[in-house]
């Protein structure tokens, strides 16, 4: 019970972390799309990577109560790597395969990706010793 009561809370700080951390990569993919008129894909990418930074410094002081450490971070440009890449498929298909508006791409990936980078950072990147 206790480990289930300590994952849930888990889970609902690693949730809070991630909507700050959406807001701020819809707002950027915005900007960059809508104000500054760049392409969707790599607009996509940027904001992902900005994200990624802002998520590991939340999630590593709030989340995991993890100290620094550069093997913390490596593992977590990994599991950032993988869901980059995952990020960059499926925005592709959307806009690019199906001719999807960007933003439908953006809800499918914001449902999948943060599901995977939680199972891998919670049971690998800041696995508790």
């Amino acid at each position: 019970m206790i480990n289930s009561k300590k994952m849930l809370m888990k889970f609902s700080t690693y949730s809070i972390v991630g909507i700050v951390s959406v807001a701020f990569y819809f707002l950027s993919i915005f900007i960059f799309v809508e104000l500054f008129h760049q392409e969707p894909v790599l607009s996509s990418a940027l904001a992902f990577l900005l994200m990624t930074l802002i998520s590991y410094f939340l999630n590593k002081r709030f989340t995991f109560n993890s100290a620094s450490s550069k093997k913390t971070f490596i593992k977590y440009l990994a599991v950032s790597g993988l869901a980059f890449v995952l990020n960059s498929t499926i925005m592709y298909a959307v806009v690019y395969i199906f001719s999807y508006h960007y933003s439908i791409g953006e809800i499918v990936t914001t449902l999948i990706i943060p599901l995977i980078n939680f199972i891998l950072n919670n049971y690998w990147t800041f696995k508790e010793k």
